[in-house]
């Protein structure tokens, strides 16, 4: 994805237009996904497709200085930079400007993280730390796509490193590669079983993909008489199973199959099939097309261009795009990659180092940019003279780690929450009698809660973890244990007498009927265990979610973005829809367990069967799902008076 070899460049072997072919495939099943997943659910597999490319040509492109005696580490770098640097500081840049004009306040922040992120190739870390509770969708983030971009230098900084090292030493390359990547690959696998966000966006367990590449350039530079007498011979077998290799995989993968992990092997194997087979039919005849290597000599600049576009799109739309809109944005990504290609690129890629300090520089400064508009909080003063918002509401869209919940609050040392990254209680050095235990719904509850006994002699103790669905787990297997672990502890700590449990509503449909088995059971046990020990429970209804972002309905809005009025307000009626299986099974939990008691929000967000974002100038909704630190409040008195609790 981000070299490319051209006839005559010194810096490497011979040029080969069906990698450049290959790269046009990888790119348009990677924008095709994006723009039309139904159309193409396995498309994303372009960029692992991508990984392989760059693995081998890096290696080759190493290899063949260190044979003529020239390889030096500031030298390749210096090529990276001028390769990488031109187009990505151009995007990010463009980035920055357009969202000034159309973005929130918090969505500019989120912005400035992902660009400096961006500039300093750590995206995929970024992105991997918001993984978990209160995160953005997904397609709201201009700067999604550059995790893979990250994944990508992080090799590049390391692998050229190692094969010096192996030189030195003079041991043989192909063992320590395969040894390297293999681990990698088992890594890989383990890892996606119980934390899928780390097997995704992670280096250690993503190596393996540009380890394929690297591995078949070590083994096919200097092949021996009977390996080439092989590889010519079945170049074509090759070629088609390559290529049948991809179309499976990006036919018949999805997002919900079980990726990266043992299924990359399908898009990986593929591609490595397809560069071994040089001078096959498919190669020559279909990779090699004009068409194709022109879309691949951009593909870099496109693959940039392309999802910064759709997602500011997506943003201005509220959420979706026309068919119209998402043919026309991949049109522009073309053009724009186009232009860069020409303008930008080409005229800096073999420049000196005079060049290769200036972009650096360039993207120092972009990355301070970037710093600025997060460290800034989005810059509000952009709105100043358009949204004037009260104080209490400023700090109702805090995200609740910044009200001194994340990463550790005030909370006593006989408990170490396994796998969370926080710890409150509402007083110091005190025994918790009271625990509010659950996800990240749980946390904007126990704000209310604390609160509403602050004046009583129950201290109030947060037990829980964000982006852990409470009792309901699939394969996430670090959740189930720390679930366990925590309910364990609650269970028997004789100091606890109350446990309210809150989590966020995840049964909607008959079509979770799998879902609901597990759920019940997981949660009649952990009510049950808790009942035995002698404790209070308390089930507090998930709240209604609002499913869209509350800041377009508090006032006028930036340049281009539209407000749809008939989501920032909803019938109580839909939410009850959506939460009848849930209601049906705390009927049943009640009969079982007599001295359970149930405290419902909705009545108190939703009065006369309206739910509003705000009510009387105070906003209810944070975010789409997590209800403000004002409804909080206001909850938890509720709470306190109907349980008589206070």
């Amino acid at each position: 994805m981000s070299q490319y070899l051209h006839k005559g460049h010194s810096a490497g072997p011979q040029y080969r237009p069906d990698i450049d072919g290959l790269r046009a495939i990888a790119v348009m099943a990677v924008m095709f996904f994006h723009a039309f997943p139904a159309a193409l659910p396995g498309g994303y597999v372009g960029v692992d497709v991508f990984f392989v490319i760059s693995g081998y040509l890096i290696t080759n492109i190493i290899l063949e200085d260190h044979d003529r005696g020239r390889f030096s580490l500031a030298s390749f770098y210096g090529r990276r930079i001028r390769r990488i640097f031109p187009a990505l500081a151009l995007v990010l840049l463009t980035c920055l400007i357009l969202g000034w004009h159309v973005l929130l306040t918090n969505e500019y922040a989120q912005l400035g993280l992902h660009v400096t992120a961006g500039a300093g190739f750590f995206s995929n870390v970024a992105l991997w730390k918001e993984s978990g509770y209160f995160d953005t969708a997904s397609q709201l983030k201009p700067l999604l796509h550059l995790w893979s971009l990250g994944i990508e230098e992080q090799f590049y900084i390391v692998w050229p490193c190692i094969i010096w090292i192996v030189s030195k030493l003079k041991a043989q390359l192909r063992f320590v590669a395969l040894w390297i990547f293999g681990a990698s690959f088992a890594w890989n696998v383990l890892t996606l079983s119980h934390d899928t966000a780390s097997a995704f966006y992670l280096p250690d367990g993503r190596a393996w993909e540009l380890g394929v590449g690297a591995c078949l350039a070590i083994f096919t530079r200097k092949p021996t008489d009977g390996r080439l007498a092989f590889l010519q011979a079945h170049r074509n077998g090759l070629s088609v199973a390559g290529l049948s290799l991809l179309i499976v995989a990006m036919g018949f993968l999805s997002e919900a199959s079980a990726f990266p992990g043992a299924w990359a092997l399908l898009p990986t194997l593929g591609a490595a099939f397809l560069i071994a087979s040089d001078g096959a039919w498919i190669n020559k005849n279909l990779l090699a097309g004009r068409v194709l290597v022109i879309i691949g000599l951009i593909s870099y600049p496109l693959y940039l261009w392309h999802w910064p576009l759709l997602s500011l799109g997506r943003i201005l739309e509220n959420g979706e795009l026309s068919l119209y809109s998402r043919w026309g944005l991949l049109c522009l990504a073309v053009l724009l990659a186009a232009l860069t290609h020409l303008f930008v690129e080409r005229p800096l890629r073999h420049r000196g180092r005079r060049v290769t300090v200036t972009l650096v520089i360039i993207m120092a400064v972009v990355a301070g940019m970037g710093w600025n508009v997060y460290s800034r909080d989005g810059l509000e003063f952009r709105y100043r003279k358009i949204i004037e918002l009260p104080l209490q509401m400023k700090r109702d869209f805090t995200r609740w780690e910044d009200k001194g919940m994340y990463p550790v609050g005030v909370c006593s040392p006989d408990f170490v929450y396994p796998g969370a990254r926080l710890c409150v209680q509402s007083k110091a050095d005190t025994p918790a009698s009271t625990i509010v235990f659950g996800d990240s719904h749980a946390f904007h509850a126990y704000w209310g809660i604390a609160k509403a006994f602050a004046n009583d002699n129950r201290v109030v103790k947060l037990v829980g973890r964000g982006g852990c669905t409470f009792a309901l787990f699939g394969g996430d297997q670090d959740c189930r244990q720390t679930f366990d672990s925590q309910l364990d502890w609650i269970a028997k700590n004789s100091d606890v007498k109350t446990v309210i449990l809150v989590h966020r509503l995840v049964i909607r449909d008959e079509s979770a009927i799998d879902e609901k088995t597990e759920y019940q059971s997981r949660l009649e046990a952990a009510i049950a265990q808790l009942t035995q020990q002698g404790k209070q429970v308390i089930y507090y209804y998930p709240v209604p979610e609002l499913g869209y972002n509350p800041r377009l309905c508090t006032d006028k809005l930036p340049w281009g973005r539209k407000a749809d009025g008939s989501k920032c307000n909803f019938q109580l009626a839909r939410e009850l829809g959506l939460q009848r299986l849930e209601r049906e099974l705390v009927s049943d939990w009640l009969k079982q367990f007599p001295n359970l008691q149930v405290f419902d929000p909705a009545p108190f967000l939703c009065p006369r069967g309206q739910c509003l974002v705000s009510r009387e100038g105070q906003v209810l909704w944070m975010d789409d799902n997590h209800i403000t630190e004002t409804a909080s409040y206001m909850l938890g008195e509720a709470m306190a008076r109907s349980l008589q609790l206070k």
